[in-house]
């Protein structure tokens, strides 16, 4: 089994092309991309798989 690549917030709105503050704004609102916490703590980062951003992405084109 290969191990998925993840990214954090700043990663992933990187590699989206978007800022992090509309990555968190996404986050909040539930409209973005699935994302998970890293821990149980309540400062564990969210994270973010590379093929979960590869979907969401192709689901926004056309929009």
């Amino acid at each position: 089994m290969t191990q998925r690549e993840r990214l954090t917030t700043a990663q992933a709105a990187q590699y989206l092309g978007l800022s992090q503050r509309q990555m968190e704004r996404m986050r909040a609102d539930g409209v973005g991309p699935i994302w998970f916490k890293a821990g149980d703590a309540i400062n564990s980062p969210c994270m973010y798989e590379v093929t979960d951003l590869d979907v969401w992405a192709r689901q926004r084109k056309g929009k």
